[in-house]
């Protein structure tokens, strides 16, 4: 095009196999530098191993000068979040998604593009059988065995998500191995026949072959390595009634088929969509009512830590090796070790605090096992709609709010608050912080002192 040329000063010549000297006049006469492998092109490392922990140093090193700046020593907990999210969303995603992410779409580009200079290539170097390209065994190089455990159902935790939305389509069944294809209802006989499998004497025949041989009741297709028993007959008898009505179709070739966009295949855009839509494990609840919208984020974060039991309480400064071991008692004066549960509520303090937490709510709270526990419980204690649910969790983050800015103070300051002024704190704040959020509230501070449940109905 015109106007466009190769900036040399910017170029690096980089040869493989390639003597040096003829690599240095070949630099020269081209003016740019020389080259060596690995090499960073657009922030990601060309040509290394990114099974080698060293081929991550350089965006460790990118992470921590990010995060380790002399201003992050003065943000407050919720600015280190923002942080920490806008860093982790943009340098490891943009490195994996160059490493790992278009595996599946290498999966079955080697699935369909058999004209393509890639398949070619790489058929030429391990083999075709059955119309897949060969593993390689140990002498496949690392991204190639990477692309073809995915393929066949393996790799990391759920990898096995690709194989089960592929099936093939026989045409002439040449190119179809009958036990290991997903070439009936999608599914593979040797997952839905795994005994049968298990005693077949050739378990890599073709789908063709087998129907030359006939695999009804009298055919000469399914051998065995014994006789099979009665209940194993019975399941062949199952494998024989699916295949009753298939035929072959000597002139169209096998072919894959995406289960999910049969017409358009595999894309990437597809498979994300996939991946988003499905049902995911459910998390822990409790971590899902920490981040409250009408909350500070710095007591969202409280709570998260609290939950995590990641607190510098006495009891895991201890065991980091801070504090010595006879300074585990607690802030509070109750005599305990000071762990997260003694303080938010075994202590005697918390306890008469969530007593008159009880009776300002008007409903009767019971002590949970643990502080997950609790949190549920004390969300779904006053019942009814999601908004007054919402109100009972702002409460209890506010209670953790308060239990710790007090053990604080008692512990580093020398002041203590009774457990009437702490209520009142918890009242304080609680009705600021939906003020603040919900101008439209139609309710004053003496209501919510005096009443919280007719504030709830009234809202």
């Amino acid at each position: 095009m015109s106007g466009l040329k190769v900036n040399f000063n910017k170029s690096m010549l980089v040869g493989v196999n390639i003597p040096d000297f003829w690599l240095g006049e070949a630099a020269s006469a081209l003016c740019c530098r020389v080259g060596k492998i690995p090499f960073l092109y657009l922030g990601l490392s060309i040509g290394g191993d990114p099974r080698h922990l060293s081929f991550w140093d350089p965006l460790l090193a990118r992470l921590k000068n990010r995060l380790s700046s002399w201003k992050n020593r003065f943000l407050s907990f919720g600015g280190r979040l923002v942080l920490l999210k806008s860093v982790l969303t943009s340098l490891p995603v943009y490195a994996l998604s160059f490493f790992k992410s278009p595996s599946r779409k290498w999966c079955w580009r080697m699935l369909v593009d058999r004209d393509g200079l890639w398949y070619r290539v790489l058929a030429a170097r391990y083999g075709v059988e059955r119309g897949r390209l060969g593993a390689g065994g140990t002498r496949g190089y690392s991204w190639w065995r990477a692309i073809v455990s995915i393929r066949d159902g393996g790799g990391e935790v759920g990898g096995g998500w690709f194989r089960g939305h592929i099936s093939k389509k026989v045409g002439d069944g040449v190119d179809t191995c009958f036990w290991t294809d997903p070439w009936v209802e999608g599914t593979p006989l040797c997952e839905r026949f795994g005994r049968l499998f298990d005693l077949a004497e050739n378990k890599s025949v073709s789908v063709a072959e087998m129907f030359l041989l006939g695999w009804g009741a009298g055919g000469e297709a399914l051998l065995w390595r014994r006789p099979l028993r009665a209940w194993e007959e019975e399941m062949l008898g199952e494998c024989q009634t699916l295949l009753l009505d298939i035929s072959l179709q000597a002139h169209f070739s096998d072919s894959w088929s995406w289960q999910s966009d049969p017409v358009h295949g595999y894309t990437v855009c597809g498979a994300y969509q996939l991946l988003t839509e499905q049902d995911m494990a459910p998390l822990d609840v409790a971590a899902g009512l920490i981040w409250h919208t009408q909350v500070p984020l710095k007591v969202s974060i409280l709570a998260w830590r609290l939950l995590r039991d990641r607190l510098p309480t006495k009891a895991n400064l201890i065991s980091r090796g801070i504090l010595p071991v006879e300074d585990h008692f607690c802030a509070f004066g109750c005599g305990a070790v000071e762990s997260a549960q003694n303080v938010f509520l075994s202590c005697s303090s918390s306890g008469s605090l969530w007593s008159l937490i009880s009776s300002w709510i008007g409903s009767s709270l019971v002590t949970a096992q643990t502080l997950s526990d609790d949190f549920v419980q004390f969300t779904i204690s006053a019942g009814g709609t999601r908004v007054r649910r919402s109100f009972m969790q702002l409460i209890w983050l506010a209670c953790v709010w308060v239990v710790w800015t007090e053990r604080n103070h008692r512990l580093f300051r020398g002041s203590a608050d009774s457990s009437l002024h702490m209520l009142d704190k918890i009242k304080t704040f609680s009705y600021r912080w939906l003020k603040a959020t919900r101008s439209s509230l139609a309710l004053n501070c003496h209501s919510w002192w005096s009443c919280l449940m007719l504030c709830l109905d009234f809202v």
